[in-house]
Formats: structure tokens, C-alpha cells, sequence
């Protein structure tokens, strides 16, 4: 009787030790799922010339990070009209160049801008001073990091990498670099970064990198070859119409597919563990 007694006690706890674990897997999937990601999308504006212009939006959420030159201003308008986006929440200014700054006034004026993030920067520029002036005359909040700042807008988390310095002798050197986080999926901007800059970045530790818009606009650059090697990324974007010297080489070397955005738009939507892409044309919605 004790045995059948203690087997049947046996029986009982298994039976409650396997639905145990089942609600535990069940509790994981759920939470699992309550946490998945909703995809984002991303353009990349074609230029006319050599510069920048990305979008990205994510949970009602729009990024933008450069503005091109200011004869590029219409064209991002009408991809930011396409995609119905009516604010932008972020505007991210690398640094103070034309060919990042300058459909910036074009976009404060057709939309409302929440915020703008720009590095520290106390040369004289009159366009970045224009432009800084129109801002604090519209009352768009300004952030200038000093330190590493962590943004979240939607399901993009964006790590922001200041430069390290307060002078450097080359402009680009002061390019603000942004690590964007979507689920899985890790783009990684760098601005025009050259050689103090890339130096810097090249200390960082870098997770996977899905995609690598790649420092100014992917010129010749031993250091920015290096930088290449260092993240191995799978996607690389070129703001001009093709890679050069050792930049080039480097790119080849690590297997990555290069999208150059001279005169071409690229769409991408990543679902938090892939990033597919394709190229825009006029008929394209």
C-alpha cells in the first residue's frame, strides 16, 4: 500500500513539474512576443552630387539624419510626403557641411522638427549660424552632446557618439556617429568622419553590423578602410557614385554589398531580426 502510495505521489509531481514548465514556456513565447519589435523602414535619398540624406521611421516615430545639399531639399520633401510623414521627431546633423546641412532650412520649414541634435562646433560658419539662428527661432529644442547619449524613438534605440574633442583642424572631424538599434538589426552611421575621427571610432566596441553608411562618402582612406575591417558590415551605403582606393578594396575584402546613392533612392524595412532592401524609382510608392 505505501508503495502504490509513494507512486502515486511519484505520478503527482511529474505531472505538476511538466505543467509547471509548461506555463513557463508559455509565459516566455508571451512575453517574447509582447517584446517583438515592429518593423521600421529606412530611405536613403539620392543626391545630386556627393552628400547625405537617410529616413527612418519606427512606431509612428521619424528619424532623419543629414538633409543633403540644399538643391536635394525638394526631392527628400516629396520621399517624406510619400511616406505620409508629416514631423519629423529627430534631426540629426552630423556636422556642419553643405552636403549634410543643407536642405535643413528647406525641412524646418515644411514641417514641424522636435528636435535636433548637432555636435559643438565654434568655427566660424555663416550657413551653421544661419541655420542655428532659425532654429532657435522656431523653438526647435537643440541637444549637443558631450557625452554618449541614448535616444529611443518607436522601436529604434540610437546610440550617439559625439567626437571626443572640442577642435579639430578638419570639419568632418567633428562628425557626430549614431549607432541605430532595431531589435537584431544594427545600422551604423559615421557622419564624414577622417582620420582623428575614425581613430576614435576604431577604440569603440561594435556589435553585428547589418548595415555601415560609410565614412565620407567612402573615399580613399587607409583609416577608413580600417574602420571597414573592424565591423565587417553586410550592407555598406556610399553617398557618391562609387567607393575609391583602399576604401573600395576594403569593402571588397570583408564581402560587402555596396549601395551607392548618387541619383538613386534605396528603401530597406527591418522586421528587428533581418533588413531587406530594394531600389526606388519614380513609380515606386
Amino acid at each position: 500500500m505505501k508503495g502504490k502510495k509513494k507512486f502515486t505521489i511519484g505520478v503527482l509531481r511529474a505531472i505538476g513539474v511538466c505543467a509547471l514548465v509548461g506555463i513557463l514556456i508559455g509565459a516566455l513565447a508571451f512575453l517574447e512576443k509582447d517584446h517583438s519589435v515592429e518593423p521600421a523602414q529606412i530611405i536613403f535619398a539620392g543626391t545630386k552630387d556627393d552628400a547625405d540624406c537617410a529616413i527612418l521611421q519606427s512606431g509612428g516615430s521619424c528619424v532623419v539624419i543629414d538633409t543633403g545639399e540644399a538643391q536635394d531639399a525638394e526631392h527628400i520633401l516629396e520621399l517624406l510626403r510619400e511616406r505620409q510623414i508629416e514631423k519629423i521627431d529627430c534631426l540629426i546633423l552630423t556636422h556642419p557641411d553643405k552636403d549634410h546641412i543643407g536642405g535643413a532650412p528647406a525641412l524646418l520649414d515644411a514641417l514641424p522638427v522636435k528636435m535636433v541634435v548637432c555636435p559643438y562646433y565654434n568655427k566660424d560658419n555663416t550657413p551653421y549660424r544661419d541655420l542655428q539662428e532659425k532654429m532657435e527661432a522656431l523653438g526647435v529644442s537643440q541637444l549637443v552632446p558631450s557625452r554618449d547619449r541614448v535616444l529611443v524613438f518607436g522601436d529604434l534605440k540610437l546610440q550617439i557618439w559625439p567626437p571626443e574633442d572640442f577642435y579639430y583642424e578638419k570639419d568632418n572631424d567633428y562628425s557626430i556617429a549614431v549607432l541605430v538599434e532595431h531589435g537584431s538589426v544594427n545600422l551604423f552611421f559615421a557622419g564624414d568622419a577622417q582620420k582623428q575621427r575614425l581613430q576614435e571610432l576604431e577604440q569603440r566596441e561594435f556589435p553585428d553590423i547589418d548595415l555601415y553608411k560609410v565614412a565620407y562618402h567612402g573615399r580613399d582612406s587607409s583609416h577608413s578602410a580600417q574602420l571597414i575591417r573592424q565591423i565587417e558590415p553586410r550592407l555598406a551605403v556610399v553617398t557618391a557614385k562609387e567607393p575609391l582606393g583602399e576604401t573600395a578594396d576594403a569593402l571588397k575584402e570583408v564581402s560587402a554589398q555596396v549601395l551607392c546613392t548618387l541619383g538613386q533612392d534605396y528603401f530597406m524595412e527591418s522586421n528587428g531580426d533581418t533588413l531587406e532592401w530594394k531600389r526606388l524609382s519614380a513609380s515606386d510608392p
